[in-house]
Parts: C-alpha cells; sequence; structure tokens
C-alpha cells in the first residue's frame, strides 16, 4: 500500500492571459456589432488585469476581484469560470461564429469592425494571409466603398504587420508602463535589512523608450537571504530560476525579471555593467584592455600584476 499522497493546487492563469481573454471578447463583440458600452465594459476589465501587479486570479479566489474600478458581478464570474475551466463559454460560442485570424484582421490600420466584417462576408477573408491574397486578387477593390487606394494601404500594413511579427517588437512595451513596476520591486529590495544598496538597470535606466523586461542589481553580504525574500514578492507570478546571486522571474503582468546580487563592494561594478548597453560594454572592455585592464561585472583586475579593484559605486567604477 503506498503512502499518502498530496495534491498540489493547479496553476491559476496570469493576469496578462485574463487580460488576453476578455480583450479577445471585446473584440469578438465589437465586430458581432454589439453596444459599444458593453464593449467597452469588457476593453477596461482587459486593460485593469493586464496591468495590475499581484494576481487577478488569487483576488478573485479570494472574493476581491469586485474591489477594482469597473469590475463587476459579470466580469468576476466569468474569471472564475475560466479559473476552474480554463475557459469561458460566452466566448467559446463567440469564436464559433467568426474565424479567430478574423480579430487580427480587425486590428490592422484601416480596418476595424465594420470593414472586418464586409470583407469576409463579401471576399472570404478570414486572416491576415486570406486579406493579402484578396487585395493581389482585386477582390478588395471589389468592394463597394473599399476601391484601389484602401487596397494598397492594406497592402502596406499587412507589411508592416509581417515584419513586426518577425523581428519580435510586440515583447517590447513602453518605458511609462514598466518603470513604476520596476521601482515598486527595487523599493522591496531596499527594505529588506540585507540589501545595502539596490537599482534597476538595463534599458530602463538608460531611459530607452521600450524595454523587453526588468533588469535588478542589488548590494548584500547575504544574497541568499536576498533571493528568499524577494522570490515570495506578491507581484511576482513564477519563479524560472534561481540560484545564490540570481534569479529570474515574470510578473503577472508577463514581465521577465531578472536580479543580480553581489558583495556591496563590487556593487559599483555590477550596476555599470548590468546597465549596458552590450555595444557600450564590449567598447568599455576593449578600453580597458588597451589600458591593461579586464573589466567584468565583479570587478577591474590589472592584467600585468593581477591586482583585483572592487568599485562600491557606479563612479568609482
Amino acid at each position: 500500500m503506498g503512502g499518502p499522497t498530496t495534491t498540489e493546487r493547479a496553476p491559476v492563469p496570469s493576469n496578462s492571459e485574463l487580460a488576453e481573454v476578455f480583450q479577445t471578447i471585446a473584440d469578438y463583440l465589437s465586430l458581432d456589432g454589439e453596444s459599444p458600452y458593453r464593449v467597452l465594459a469588457y476593453e477596461k476589465a482587459a486593460a485593469v488585469f493586464g496591468a495590475y501587479p499581484v494576481s487577478i486570479a488569487d483576488m478573485a479566489l479570494r472574493g476581491e476581484l469586485r474591489e477594482l474600478p469597473g469590475i463587476g458581478q459579470a466580469i468576476e464570474a466569468k474569471v472564475l469560470e475560466y479559473i476552474a475551466v480554463g475557459e469561458v463559454a460566452f466566448l467559446e460560442r463567440l469564436r464559433e461564429r467568426y474565424p479567430e485570424g478574423l480579430l487580427t484582421v480587425m486590428r490592422l490600420p484601416g480596418m476595424g469592425p465594420k470593414k472586418t466584417r464586409l470583407v469576409w462576408e463579401s471576399a472570404g477573408v478570414g486572416d491576415i494571409r486570406g486579406l493579402e491574397r484578396a487585395c493581389r486578387d482585386g477582390r478588395v477593390r471589389a468592394i463597394p466603398g473599399m476601391g484601389e487606394k484602401t487596397e494598397a494601404k492594406l497592402l502596406r500594413a499587412i507589411e508592416a504587420w509581417t515584419a513586426k511579427a518577425a523581428g519580435g517588437e510586440g515583447s517590447r512595451r513602453l518605458r511609462s508602463e514598466v518603470e513604476p513596476q520596476a521601482a515598486r520591486l527595487v523599493a522591496a529590495l531596499r527594505a529588506l535589512p540585507a540589501v545595502t544598496s539596490a537599482d534597476y538597470a538595463g534599458s530602463l535606466r538608460r531611459l530607452r523608450s521600450t524595454v523587453r523586461d526588468i533588469d535588478l542589481v542589488a548590494g548584500s553580504a547575504d544574497p541568499r537571504s536576498v533571493m528568499e525574500a524577494f522570490s515570495v514578492l506578491p507581484e511576482l507570478a513564477r519563479i524560472d530560476e534561481r540560484g545564490d546571486t540570481k534569479l529570474a522571474a515574470s510578473t503577472h503582468t508577463g514581465l521577465g525579471v531578472d536580479l543580480r546580487v553581489v558583495p556591496p563592494q563590487a556593487y559599483g561594478n555590477l550596476l555599470q555593467h548590468f546597465t549596458g548597453s552590450a555595444d557600450h560594454n564590449v567598447a568599455l572592455r576593449g578600453h580597458a584592455q588597451r589600458r591593461g585592464y579586464k573589466i567584468s561585472e565583479h570587478h577591474v583586475e590589472h592584467i600585468e600584476t593581477g591586482r583585483l579593484v572592487d568599485c562600491a559605486t557606479e563612479a568609482e567604477a
């Protein structure tokens, strides 16, 4: 006879997953010609879910979801349904009416729900590639109210969409969206007794207009306790990797988070290195080598003597 077994809780959906569900409902309702007020209710729910820093699913399970602005009983019920069974019956019924690729067509510049439904009903367009074929075959210009100019604009929009999809640019977000969450994570690090210094680095610190993830650096003589405390922050949806001095995680908003911890006396080296960019670091290492030094995220080394120099601040580095 086997021993007692333990039952693990099934993973709850992420905020970005729930946001996608409710935005998809909004898009289908828009395509269906539903009331703008009803469409807006689902769009607002998607926006709230996608931007919220802690788990929406956990809030729903605790009965706290309706405390959020614009979230009523109908939205709450659909969230709980999705958590329980992995789908929303209302959304599945909407999906049965239209090809899912039609939503991508609707999001192209110059389209929208009315034109999308028109090309679907008049030219059999069900996705981006179908729209491209219809444009090249001259079927779009034959639709009343469209014409050759519309056809040409749509081909340019499809070309831009294809290039963006191939380049993965959709994974980047505006700095203004990411910075508040990064600042909260930095504040949480600085509040830990074992942390002497903490900042965000990477493209966010370089003030790039868009960023892909959050790079965090911290100085501490006790990195293990920092990792333990940081890994249970409510803003983190999951921990992907965790070592003694490195951690990779994902937030409930779908952002990647990388944390690096070094001794306080090497904090300046780490901050300089992870602020980057990669091209800057390559150029800096080349500059240092020409003067007899090696630079890393941990220290500056004099090549001839092997003497190591730790920099507690970025100015020293």
